[in-house]
């Protein structure tokens, strides 16, 4: 077998300054370990573990936060800024029509009116009309990478396929669709049409004259359907007074030629001939009323002139001069009876009396008789009118007994032309009302407010889109850093470690910052009072409170699940600090199957050849003049079975030099590449496993631990290594700055 040729302890590899996460420490004294819960969290608790993670993984925070910040910023000034003006429309009801004396006021909209009038406000017809006046700018000139590309090297790019001028349009007007919204009004008669532009002054531009197109192509629909219906009824009035003037031209005709007394004016009241007829019965019967009252008054005024009944005379002549002669009469005859009652029958003044009333009688006879004479006229008179009318009304019988049949034809020739006619007057009125109602057509829209260019870009809005992107940043730099925490294979939190494992923590150490193995090995000298320092001294503390009371040196095995997780480094430290109190320590390096060499030259004996027989513990036990530790190292590599007799005579060797050393620490290979940690645990007195913190696996630390229980180790506690320097839980974490300058200076006087 040959020996190893460095000495103890191993080179240990320099550790990166990375700030680690762990929780408090407590110490936990030996026992039997008792079963830990992890503790639900609050949100302050949540909140820390967040800030914990941040500041672990702090690099990785800030290259996501920026990378984010700087893609979102860059994105967000890439934008297109694009300007929306919006114009308001008012939906007209269905207006009265003052051509129409029937028409009734509709100040309700349909359930379906607004709908419709947004969508045809939307329609490709509108935005057509609206490129037409309103044509799109020529796109600027810029530099196009794909361009280029196709430009200086042809075999890129496909050539392009020639677009006809329709498809070009169509695709304007999709473009222009896209950026046009119509949003009508709930509950209301407004619809609200918004245009996105690259120019301000242009989406005000096409805003409002998205309104003006179509009210003008709604104008001009309702012109168009009025002129047709115009057309259509112009020509059926037409064709109506055609056949107005043949009913009547044929009605005249027949009239002429059966030579009937149809001079009538039109009116349709029937042939002349019945209207004759009828005055002429009316005229007769009027002219016998007079008759019969001529005679009656003749009469009358005969008896009333016999009897000398002046007062008759008055009241049946109504002439002015036989009234006032009868007046007269009758104050004479009055005058002579008064003077008779009152001066006697023979007074002298009663005889003139008699004289005046004597003439004005005889004048009373006289006009009597003249207007008997004159109302004789009128019975003669009126009896002549009667024997004339009399003759006409038979005559005008005998000749409607002679047109009956050829009149009644007639009548229905006349009816016919009459409602030709009427119908002609109704489709001519209708005619100029339709001329009348193309002069009163109104949009189906109409203006509220027109749009106006806004004064700044409506998107991007970049003072939010930055503050999102912010907030994006750092959601996305917090989202990974607890993504990398998931995926982490190892232990990030104490309590995690606690509940998973069920055995004390001892201590946690914390990464030293060192850029050679030299500067690790020697930290517990050169810093007593740092937080490592503390850490390894409180642990060492620890073990000698728990060791067992055997009368001899402790036996500990410091062990890990795989290598590189600070077990070298941990056994080196506790060894030298053990030191420092003047008690023997000896190392004894467990990886035999290394074989590591050093400078070419072999080490002649180590822990392989004590095991051996080949050398005796005087033969390999070596001493560090800078620790006062006496170390054994590794030997030559072997492959030993550990068999029942090697592990007996491990035992008794481990017995026999204990007797010259209070504290044997056993540096172990990792127990997840050789079983040989196993056999180290199980012949110890104390076994400490060493974890890493955030990289040993969760699955090798148990396994690992379930193995040494299994095989009889005494497993004081976990240790985790290379942890947080921040954090406070480290023994001597407190004294920062002078205060640990000052203790060092004390400790080395």
């Amino acid at each position: 077998m040959t020996a190893r040729t460095d000495t103890w302890p191993r080179p240990v590899p320099a550790m990166s300054d990375a700030d680690m996460n762990h929780a408090p420490f407590h110490d936990v004294s030996m026992g039997d370990p008792l079963p830990t819960m992890i503790p639900p969290r609050d949100g302050r608790a949540i909140l820390l573990h967040g800030m914990r993670l941040i500041r672990r993984y702090r690099t990785l925070f800030l290259a996501v936060g920026a990378g984010t910040f700087l893609a979102g910023s860059g994105a967000t000034l890439m934008l297109k800024r694009t300007y929306m003006a919006t114009a308001t429309v008012v939906v007209s009801p269905a207006s009265t029509d003052p051509v129409n004396q029937n028409a009734q006021p509709n100040d309700r909209l349909d359930d379906d009116e607004l709908a419709t009038q947004a969508g045809m406000l939307q329609s490709r017809d509108v935005a057509e009309a609206v490129l037409r006046a309103l044509p799109p700018p020529p796109a600027p000139p810029g530099f196009s990478l794909r361009a280029a590309l196709c430009t200086h090297a042809h075999l890129l790019c496909a050539p392009a396929k020639p677009i006809s001028p329709e498809d070009a349009r169509q695709a304007q007007v999709d473009q222009l669709l896209a950026a046009v919204t119509v949003v009508p009004g709930v509950h209301s008669r407004i619809i609200n049409i918004s245009v996105n532009a690259a120019d301000g002054q242009r989406a005000a531009d096409l805003a409002n004259m998205f309104v003006t197109a179509y009210q003008q192509i709604a104008l001009d629909r309702q012109r168009a359907d009025l002129n047709r219906t115009a057309g259509w009824v112009d020509g059926r009035t037409g064709q109506l007074r055609q056949r107005w003037l043949e009913a009547a031209t044929k009605a005249s005709t027949f009239n002429a030629a059966h030579k009937l007394s149809n001079t009538g004016d039109g009116s349709g009241n029937g042939p002349l001939i019945d209207r004759q007829m009828s005055e002429t019965a009316i005229g007769l019967t009027q002219a016998q009323n007079r008759l019969a009252a001529a005679e009656a008054r003749a009469d009358a005024l005969a008896r009333a002139s016999a009897r000398g009944e002046s007062r008759a005379l008055v009241a049946l002549t109504q002439q002015p001069i036989l009234v006032a002669t009868a007046n007269t009469l009758a104050q004479l005859e009055s005058t002579r009876t008064q003077k008779a009652a009152a001066m006697g029958p023979h007074h002298p003044d009663l005889a003139g009396l008699e004289q005046q009333i004597a003439a004005t009688r005889a004048s009373l006879a006289t006009e009597t008789q003249a207007a008997l004479a004159s109302i004789n006229e009128d019975v003669v008179s009126a009896r002549a009118e009667v024997a004339q009318l009399s003759r006409n009304l038979d005559q005008l019988r005998q000749e409607a007994s002679i047109q009956g049949s050829p009149q009644a034809e007639y009548r229905m020739l006349d009816q016919e032309a009459q409602s030709a006619r009427d119908v002609y007057e109704a489709f001519l009125g209708r005619s100029k009302e339709m001329v009348d109602r193309v002069a009163l057509l109104q949009a189906p829209v109409a203006f509220v407010s027109h749009a106006t260019a806004p004064d700044a870009p409506t998107f991007p809005n970049r003072k939010k889109l930055l503050m999102g992107v912010i907030v994006l940043s750092v959601v996305a730099a917090a989202g990974s850093v607890f993504l990398r925490d998931l995926l982490s294979p190892g232990f990030g939190e104490i309590e995690q470690l606690r509940a998973a494992i069920g055995l004390p923590l001892l201590t946690a150490i914390p990464r030293i910052p060192a850029r050679n193995g030299r500067a690790v090995r020697s930290h517990v000298l050169d810093a007593p009072f740092s937080p490592a320092s503390e850490a390894v001294r409180s642990l060492l503390a620890q073990l000698s409170l728990s060791a067992p009371l055997t009368g001899r040196g402790r036996v500990i095995t410091v062990a890990s699940a795989s290598g590189g997780d600070g077990k070298s480094s941990l056994a080196y430290w506790l060894a030298a600090l053990a030191r420092t109190g003047g008690q023997p320590v000896l190392v004894i390096d467990g990886d035999h199957r290394e074989g590591t060499r050093r400078g070419g030259t072999p080490v002649p004996h180590g822990l392989t050849e004590l095991l051996s027989g080949a050398a005796s513990v005087t033969d390999v036990v070596r001493h560090d003049a800078e620790t006062g530790v006496d170390f054994i190292s590794a030997g030559a590599p072997c492959m030993l079975s550990f068999d029942t007799a090697e592990i007996a005579r491990l035992r008794t060797l481990l017995k026999d030099i204990s007797r010259s050393y209070n504290l044997i620490i056993i540096d172990s290979p990792p127990l997840q590449n050789m079983p040989d940690g196993l056999v180290y645990g199980a012949v110890a007195d104390q076994t400490v496993f060493v974890c890493r913190w955030l990289r040993t696996s969760r699955s090798a630390v148990l396994s690992s631990i379930e193995r040494l229980r299994s095989y009889g180790a005494q497993i004081s506690g976990v240790v985790v290594s290379m942890a947080e320097a921040s954090a406070s839980a480290f023994p001597g974490a407190h004294y920062r700055g002078e205060t640990t300058r000052r203790i060092a200076l004390n400790y080395d006087s």
